[in-house]
């Protein structure tokens, strides 16, 4: 049976880097209805200023309030993140060789090696988790980032881009080790 490395600190390290590679890539998106100074969405790497999330508001910079940010999230990912369930994606049929019934036996389903959910979602005018999408190696493993998106709390302020609040896309890859 394949066994998922339950190390919290490996997800955390694999999270912060990927994180900041992610956002890199993506680009601004304007609205055709839109005039041509107002910005529809914007990517959490080039926002004027981010989205403020609890706790976050007392520090001063963007730069801070970004840091406190991409901290919040990797301490809810941890938090929330439900790292017992990747043993049991799947369930198989093996014969017990003392009985020679045939059991139930939970395996991860996964092959080894290095693994990865990429959560995206958008952070709206309000400061709401909005457009949720998950992709990842099992269907269960969506399912479950999904569900910890869903348990972000609001933002204290949303981001704004020109004095304005905007929608900002984030990227959350969360990775794991198969074993």
């Amino acid at each position: 049976m394949k066994k998922i490395i339950p190390n919290l600190v490996t997800i955390v390290l694999f999270f912060y880097i990927n994180n900041t590679l992610a956002q890199e890539k993506e680009i601004i998106k304007e609205d055709s209805t839109m005039t041509s100074n107002t910005i529809k969405d914007v990517p959490f790497r080039v926002i004027e200023e981010v989205p403020v999330f609890p706790g976050c508001g007392i520090l001063k910079t963007n730069k801070e309030k970004k840091k406190c940010f991409n901290l919040s999230m990797r301490k809810h990912i941890g938090k929330h993140f439900n790292i017992e369930m990747m043993n049991c994606l799947e369930k198989i049929l093996v014969k017990n060789k003392e009985t020679g019934i045939e059991e139930e036996e939970c395996t991860s389903g996964l092959t080894p090696g290095v693994k990865r959910i990429y959560l995206q979602f958008k952070i709206d005018y309000t400061g709401e988790i909005i457009n949720i999408v998950a992709r990842g190696p099992h269907p269960k493993l969506e399912e479950e980032a999904i569900r910890i998106a869903k348990l972000i709390p609001k933002m204290e302020k949303p981001a704004l881009q020109k004095g304005v609040p905007v929608r900002v896309g984030y990227t959350l890859p969360i990775t794991f080790r198969v074993e």
